[in-house]
């Protein structure tokens, strides 16, 4: 593979690409064009953590 990406998990890259868009406010529809996923469940599941993460700074930020 030219980018050298065999040697890498193909799952764990796919996660990270959603949880980056999902870090960015990507939405469900962009999200689902990216991964694959073709149900808001599966959506909800991977962009989750990202998410949480997001909205837990975000009210951290709010405290300062």
């Amino acid at each position: 593979m030219r980018l050298g990406l065999m040697a890498f998990d193909q799952h764990a890259l796919r996660y990270r690409g959603v949880m980056e868009l999902a870090w960015a406010d990507g939405s469900d529809d962009e999200i689902a064009s990216f991964s694959g996923h073709t149900t808001k469940a599966m959506i909800q599941k991977y962009a989750g953590e990202a998410r949480q993460i997001m909205r837990a700074s975000q009210a951290a930020a709010k405290r300062r």
